[in-house]
């Protein structure tokens, strides 16, 4: 979870809790920390790593050094080990989404790989892709045909709308069509997601405007 190897004659769990989110972190590090084109000779701009997946967001933040923390709760569970300064929220592509009292809610509820998002066609829960889906930001023609029962359809646009129509039927949605219930979900989601940024940007003293935004992730370019 710090960014290093060890050997395996080394190795504990604790030591690996985060070390999925780690390694995207020193992936760009390695990519993304440069110099802009034609102004070789400044600093490289600071990065923020937006790492956006299934059901959470890891969000960090590297200025030519890995930082790191040694202690951090994770599920209310305190570890003590050098880690990578990630700051986690529970917002990502299989969130589920619930309008409650008229309010738009995403999570920290998922609908995990299976069955996952209503439009995979697995009888899933109404997901932050399905919002994706019914807003065009995620195109069915470009992704393979492996969903559904058999994995052999592609996905599910209109069982998608189908699902956002059923909420549009609910008094409290009244007025709103299907497209401005997901675009509702969608703000949500990132407002979420924007807080961790300014946890490690603005709180700290640093200039947001003056980073460049490393995105990646299976969700992380449609946000």
């Amino acid at each position: 979870s710090d960014g290093g190897l060890t050997p395996v004659n080394d190795f504990g769990g604790h030591q690996a809790i985060l070390s999925g989110p780690a390694g995207g972190v020193v992936g760009y590090a390695k990519t993304s920390y440069r110099p802009s084109p034609g102004n070789e000779g400044a600093n490289p701009m600071p990065v923020i790593g937006f790492d956006m997946g299934g059901t959470s967001t890891d969000v960090s933040r590297y200025d030519g050094t890995l930082e790191l923390v040694f202690e951090t709760t994770t599920a209310g569970v305190s570890i003590q080990a050098p880690q990578l300064d990630i700051h986690t929220v529970a917002a990502g592509g299989g969130s589920r989404l619930f309008l409650q009292n008229g309010l738009f809610v995403v999570g920290p509820e998922s609908a995990k790989a299976h069955p996952g998002p209503v439009c995979y066609r697995k009888n899933g829960y109404l997901a932050v892709t399905d919002a994706n889906v019914v807003l065009g930001r995620v195109i069915p023609d470009y992704f393979p045909n492996i969903f559904g029962p058999n994995e052999d359809e592609p996905l599910d646009l209109e069982g998608a709308r189908a699902a956002f129509r059923a909420i549009a039927g609910e008094e409290e949605a009244t007025g709103r069509s299907i497209e401005e219930l997901a675009w509702g979900f969608i703000q949500v989601a990132n407002e979420a997601m924007c807080r961790p940024i300014r946890n490690l940007t603005q709180m700290r003293g640093f200039d947001i405007t003056k980073h460049a935004l490393a995105c990646f992730g299976g969700a992380g370019p449609q946000h």
